[in-house]
């Protein structure tokens, strides 16, 4: 009983974490790196979901608004079992494409509107702050493992 209630849970379940290869390529805009599976029972992953999330902000006090958009996602369907004290790795690559605003694109295409771009963004506090989150899709588990962090962009 207690075992399967942890199993549910996901307790002593498997665990994952995300090891980026830094820096990014700008460039390229792709990430790179790799997960690391373990676990303390036998378990299978069934799929790996991996997405980068973009929580954009805007606004000062109560007129403050934030707004989060999955700019790219990743899904691996490799199905695996994995033992107690195996390590198992999976490396990953995620393209993204980031969105620019209007503001955005004036201040690329003309070097004299810049700085008034970047004032007005200063003022309305304007920001942008990138996640990446890789969840594992663990059988028989209703709280997925997943690790996240976040990215420069």
């Amino acid at each position: 009983m207690l075992g399967k209630l942890k199993r549910v849970l996901g307790i002593e379940g498997v665990k994952v974490e995300m090891y980026i290869k830094l820096p990014i390529d700008k460039e390229e805009k792709v990430i790179t790196g790799n997960l690391k599976f373990t676990t303390k029972r036998e378990s299978v992953v069934k799929g790996i979901t991996v997405k980068i999330i973009e929580k954009y902000s805007r606004g000062r006090g109560k007129d403050r608004l934030v707004d989060e958009y999955t700019i790219a996602q990743l899904e691996l369907s490799d199905s695996f079992v994995i033992s107690p004290e195996e390590i198992v790795e999976v490396p990953f690559s995620i393209m993204y494409e980031i969105a620019q605003s209007e503001m955005d694109k004036m201040a690329s295409g003309s070097i004299l509107k810049r700085p008034f771009v970047s004032f007005a963004k200063f003022m309305r506090k304007v920001k942008s702050e990138f996640t990446l989150i890789a969840e594992a899709d663990e059988d028989g588990a209703k709280l997925n493992p997943f690790a996240e962090q976040e990215v420069e962009l």
